[in-house]
């Protein structure tokens, strides 16, 4: 059908381009004759308005005066005459002729009705080049990717896009692409311990099985230091609290002061301090009076702490989805002493963002800079009382539920707003909620951060 649109379309271009070629013989008069007719006519003009009496005879006379010196200096610009037209067929056939061979050539060499767009996808590629030359690490990380799938065999490939995955903190898919490279060479210390401490990243900073047997194998073949940290974190997982704390002693005793994993060795020895009520110089002799000073218990009529916590407590009575707040109440519980109750309330923060992953890495940062991660066990999942439990949900706390999970996309979507699906979420469940003032003010940003995204313009126009 379309090999028939396309020959129709050029037999009538080709048609109305030969026309004036294969006309019958006509005689044309030339650029002289026209000049006379002008000037005769406007000779008439003044003739007809002295008739009827709209001008003087001497303004008549004037009139055709000036008309004829205008006349005789075009007689002098212009060649009079006839012309005759005759039928060219020869240039009409190689106007035919030139016309198909240029449409049906070009097409043949650049044309095709399932060709993809290649420059559009050629733009787009340069342009996320552009992009990771200037640093964009979501660019490289799409052009890693590229690359991995282009070669899924090159290590160095799925190496670098792991290592990428990290910086950015995306640690599921880091331990995915970790696997991959551990696939392509099974015995890199190297790679596999990156990928347990991946995993463990993964897990909320909790040690699981898998990931403390690689530990395991790789602190007794090479004593890692990587690996040792995290046997010691898994030993404080199990509540094996002492034997964490003497593992990362140990630790910081057999490292140089200048070894860039001390600070945090260091810092979860003074939080497991704390926790012991040990004494702090007993295992950092060179303890500053920062670490002393958080190493010690306050004590429990401390004003401000309590203070602090109340008035925290009373805030998320009326709006228990402000994760930020939950991560100030444990923050101020643990400058009282109050270790577990900022554990708890890290853990009734969660319930509130069941679903919000993002929201969710949050407080496990803010439990693994508190010290908390130390005294949690680790979590082994819902069992079949929690579903039970889930499934009987009232309306109320689902409700609860639904504004956890879009306080979290809208949490994630303030760091990371180079996302055009979740803002599209966002925008939809602020209007499904009823809450239209947020989903005006959602949209007027997606529309300013995707400006020059014209696809994007029309999603939220649509919506």
């Amino acid at each position: 059908m379309i090999w028939i649109l396309c020959l129709g379309l050029l037999f009538l271009a080709s048609l109305w381009v030969i026309f004036p070629f294969l006309r019958t013989a006509t005689i044309e008069t030339r650029d002289g004759d026209a000049v006379l007719s002008i000037y005769s006519d406007q000779l008439d003009e003044v003739a007809r308005d002295q008739r009827q009496g709209l001008i003087s005879e001497s303004e008549a006379v004037a009139a055709c005066s000036e008309i004829e010196r205008r006349r005789a200096r075009a007689l002098r610009d212009v060649s009079g005459g006839l012309s005759v037209a005759r039928r060219a067929p020869g240039l009409a056939f190689a106007g035919v002729t030139f016309i198909a061979v240029i449409s049906i050539g070009g097409y043949v060499w650049i044309g095709h009705p399932n060709a993809p767009d290649q420059p559009l996808a050629a733009r787009k590629q340069v342009l996320l080049e552009t992009r990771a030359k200037a640093g964009d690490l979501p660019s490289r990380i799409q052009l890693m990717i590229q690359r991995t799938e282009e070669e899924p065999q090159d290590f160095d490939s799925w190496w670098t896009l792991a290592r990428s995955y990290a910086a950015v903190g995306d640690h599921a898919n880091s331990a995915e692409a970790y696997r991959k490279a551990l696939a392509l060479d099974p015995q890199n210390p190297g790679v596999l311990v990156s990928y347990a401490e991946a995993m463990t990243l993964a897990n909320g900073n909790k040690v699981p099985r898998n990931a403390e047997i690689i530990f395991a194998q790789i602190g007794r073949d090479v004593a890692d230091p990587r690996a040792l940290y995290y046997l010691a974190l898994a030993r404080a997982q199990r509540q094996d609290f002492e034997g964490a704390l003497e593992d990362w002693t140990a630790l910081a005793l057999a490292s140089q002061p200048d070894a860039p994993w001390i600070p945090l060795v260091r810092r979860d020895i003074v939080n497991m301090v704390r926790f012991l009520k040990r004494d702090i110089t007993h295992y950092l002799s060179d303890a500053t009076e920062a670490e002393i000073s958080a190493a010690l218990t306050q004590s429990a009529d401390h004003p401000v702490g309590d203070d602090v916590s109340s008035i925290l407590r009373q805030a998320l009575q009326s709006n228990p989805v402000d994760y930020e707040k939950w991560i100030r109440l444990a923050r101020a519980e643990v400058a009282a002493g109050n270790d577990r109750a900022a554990a708890s309330a890290l853990d009734e923060g969660r319930r509130h963002y069941a679903n919000a992953p993002f929201v969710l890495q949050k407080f496990a940062e803010a439990e693994r800079s508190l010290g908390l991660d130390l005294t949690a066990p680790v979590g082994r999942g819902p069992d079949a009382d929690d579903i039970a439990a889930a499934a009987a949900m009232t309306e109320d706390e689902r409700r609860s539920m639904i504004e956890g999970m879009v306080s979290g996309l809208a949490a994630r979507l303030e760091e990371n707003p180079d996302d055009p699906s979740g803002w599209t979420m966002l925008i939809r469940s602020y209007r499904t909620m009823g809450r239209a003032r947020e989903a005006e003010e959602a949209l007027a940003r997606a529309r300013a951060l995707f400006e020059g995204t014209e696809k994007m313009q029309e999603i939220l126009t649509n919506l």
